[in-house]
């Protein structure tokens, strides 16, 4: 299992590397001179960008801009002195990447020293990145360099300001600090990130919206890591990449209070496969959904508590590529659109877990739906589990929207300090009614131990 868990991070950043070709790590051929002022200031930003003169380089660019602000060749310039500047070495950097064990977060081991030198040089580059996509997508530039020129390039860093950001997560978990490899893999560092998120979500949306609007950068990986869509080549798989990068972009875009953000971060966690088996969402359940944009627990909640893709899901492809075609044409980019579940049996690790918290792991109607096919589901609009046919939520009657928004507070709650069992049960009722004192105490005893 562990050696199947290639990071999504190094395997994306390793796939792009492979391909990069006129780019902003490469260095510029010549530019030939023309008659006009930024043209010819251009030509010398760029001989003196050879010469490593790079403070010179930047000022003929910056005056290429002002005499031609559309001048593509001048802003990618800029951007390559910049990176520059700040001492980048992206290859060398990546070398982290490459030597890095399957099971071992890359940035681990790396010097503080070193680690806040390419934060604060990542973070330059990109900032001037951005303004040249602004002006680039919004028609303000001349076209002859493009965001699609340096998508590959700007994927990366993106990347590693991910990988950075998480870095400063190590720094408190004892396996990376002592060297394990067990311990200190991506699973577990995002699932540490749980309750300080923001920054991370940050980086992950930004991602999420390159790969939106550049589905190729993501699609050679797009089988591997996006469930559902393996089946699916060439056109139609960069419009399912398109879609699910623009919905989870969407998701971490809605968060605002910090159980939005930590179930964002959990969207993207299952996604990846690495959900940790327990509640996350405040009704005692451990991950009873699945991530199809519909309610399997019938609490009003959509993809709250989400089981991860290393499960045994299988998709109506037929259907999911109509609809996914269909609703992607009229600017439509619902999960519930392009992820169409057949069936959904559990992995191996999924067998040992009590969804429902009956004390009987690994249950037939955990997995199994009210309704077989997808039609009757729709008809129905009934997407529960069987399980959930068993359980009451808000049994207290609440408003939905207040129930959800007192079952938000619950779920922050989750070492039991300010909203005991019997609470639970008599105002949220789900999977609370099936645990005693012990099981909760073992519960709350387990969410001290995560913190």
């Amino acid at each position: 299992m562990k050696l199947r868990k290639t990071l999504l991070v190094c395997t994306a950043i390793a796939l792009m590397a492979s391909f990069i070709g006129c780019n902003l790590f490469n260095p510029t051929e010549s530019v030939d001179i023309a008659s006009n002022d930024a043209n010819a200031l251009t030509y010398e930003g760029y001989i003196k960008f050879r010469n490593n003169e790079y403070t010179e380089a930047a000022n003929y660019f910056g005056q290429a801009i002002v005499a031609d602000p559309s001048h593509s060749e001048a802003w990618f310039g800029l951007a390559k002195t910049k990176m520059n500047q700040q001492d980048l070495n992206i290859f060398e950097l990546l070398k982290y990447v490459n030597v890095a064990q399957k099971t071992k977060f890359p940035l681990a081991d790396m010097d503080d020293a070193t680690a806040y030198k390419y934060k604060v040089g990542i973070d330059t580059v990109v900032s001037y990145l951005k303004m040249f996509i602004y002006k680039d997508t919004t028609g303000q530039l001349d076209g002859v360099i493009t965001y699609a020129t340096i998508s590959n390039s700007f994927m990366i860093l993106q990347l590693m300001q991910t990988m950075l950001s998480m870095r400063n997560t190590t720094k408190n978990m004892p396996a990376c600090v002592n060297g394990s490899a067990e311990g200190c893999d991506l699973g577990a560092i995002l699932n540490a990130m749980k309750g300080n998120v923001s920054e991370t979500l940050d980086a992950l949306e930004d991602v999420f919206k390159t790969c939106e609007e550049n589905p190729s950068t993501m699609a050679s990986i797009g089988d591997q890591y996006l469930a559902g869509f393996d089946y699916l080549k060439g056109e139609a798989q960069e419009l399912a990449v398109e879609s699910m990068c623009g919905a989870l972009a969407e998701t971490i875009s809605n968060t605002g209070d910090g159980y939005s953000q930590e179930k964002a971060l959990n969207t993207v966690i299952s996604q990846l496969g690495y959900s940790d088996f327990f509640d996350e969402d405040g009704d005692g359940c451990h991950d009873e959904e699945i991530y199809d944009g519909q309610d399997n627990d019938g609490d009003g909640e959509i993809d709250e508590d989400l089981r991860d893709k290393t499960n045994q899901i299988k998709y109506d492809y037929e259907y999911a590529a109509r609809l996914t075609a269909a609703n992607t044409m009229q600017g439509k980019k619902s999960i519930s659109n392009m992820l169409i579940v057949a069936s959904a049996a559990p992995s191996p690790k999924y067998e040992q877990v009590d969804i429902d918290m009956n004390l009987i792991a690994g249950e037939e109607d955990e997995w199994r739906f009210i309704y077989d096919s997808y039609e009757k589901r729709a008809q129905n609009a009934d997407h529960r589990f069987k399980f959930a046919q068993k359980l009451v939520f808000n049994p207290a009657g609440y408003p939905l929207e207040e129930y959800l928004s007192f079952k938000s507070l619950v779920a922050m709650d989750n070492t039991g300090d300010q909203y005991d069992l019997n609470f639970r049960k008599t105002y949220i009722g789900g999977c609370w009614v099936n645990y005693n004192e012990e099981m909760f105490k073992a519960w709350t005893d387990l969410a001290r131990s995560k913190k």
